[in-house]
């Protein structure tokens, strides 16, 4: 099992934010959690993004760094993924509890 170190909260808006960049590839616009001082991104979700009809889109989630995203995949009830978010960052969502949960691979 690889490390695992928090990254971020997703919280779902449907109102542009400032700062938002826009993620061609998922067709979702997202905050930098790391200019928010409680580490909040906000996600707003394009009418045809490949992510509008999943969880993902409906609930908040909590995001967390991985060493290795198929490995900590393994046994994971995986409702989104892995997708490629952007250059060397790959994503997957999964259900825990109830709960949505991001696991963040970045290689660079």
């Amino acid at each position: 099992m690889s490390t695992r170190q928090f990254h971020h909260i997703g919280l779902v808006t449907d109102t542009e934010k400032p700062g938002e960049m826009y993620f061609d590839m998922l067709k979702v616009w997202g905050t930098n959690p790391d200019d928010d001082p409680n580490k909040v991104e906000w996600v707003r979700f394009a009418p045809d993004s490949p992510l509008a009809d999943t969880p993902v889109a409906k609930m908040p989630h909590t995001s967390w760094i991985v060493d290795d995203l198929d490995a900590e995949l393994e046994g994971k009830d995986v409702a989104v993924g892995p997708l490629t978010a952007a250059e060397g960052v790959r994503i997957a969502y999964f259900m825990q509890d109830g709960a949505l949960i991001e696991y963040l691979e970045i290689k660079q």
